[in-house]
């Protein structure tokens, strides 16, 4: 069997041990509003699909949507799921987390 590690800290994981598995999915939003692009249409449409077709499409694939997922130990389980839910005291501001 395949020698595994958290992928917070790096611990082995022993096989038979606790393990969590964090399975994470960021997507963009929509609110419903549409925002008129400033100037002439067509001039616009047209640097939109110069800069799509520039752009390296897995790029553009991820800031639409991106999936992963963690294999993390009981301690960094324990704070990864602290720092989601009390995001205060961490990266993330309070009411940013939708339930």
């Amino acid at each position: 069997m395949k020698e595994r590690e958290c992928r917070r800290c790096g611990k082995r994981l022993s096989p038979g041990s606790l393990v969590y598995v964090a399975h994470i999915r960021v997507f963009a939003d929509f609110d419903g509003v549409l925002l008129e692009l400033e100037g002439e249409m067509d001039h616009q449409l047209k640097r939109l699909m110069n800069q799509v077709e520039n752009t390296n499409p897995e790029e553009l694939e991820k800031e639409v949507y991106e999936e992963y997922s963690l294999l993390l130990c009981k301690s960094c389980r324990d704070r990864f799921v602290d720092e989601t839910q009390h995001p205060w005291e961490g990266s993330f501001r309070p009411g940013d987390l939708l339930h």
